[in-house]
């Protein structure tokens, strides 16, 4: 399951550790697709990384049994 979203806000430090919290909670593999970077959403250090800014262009990308649950989460998040 990919699906694309705007960010609504700047990523922060408390926001990249928000989404690998919510991230952590799935079953699934969940990933976050930036420009030319991806990074696994579980991973604070890589979701970091992203560097992205209010406005980006963002696709979360899911993969197992609450994949839909997972996107769903994050969506609200970013």
């Amino acid at each position: 399951m990919k699906t694309k979203i705007i960010a609504s806000k700047d990523l922060s430090l408390a926001l990249a550790k928000r989404v690998a919290e919510t991230a952590a909670k799935s079953t699934s593999e969940v990933r976050i697709l930036f420009r030319d970077k991806g990074a696994n959403a579980k991973s604070l250090m890589g979701v970091i990384a992203l560097s992205f800014k209010k406005g980006a262009e963002l696709y979360l990308v899911a993969e197992g049994r609450d994949a839909a649950h997972a996107i769903e989460s994050l969506k609200s998040i970013l």
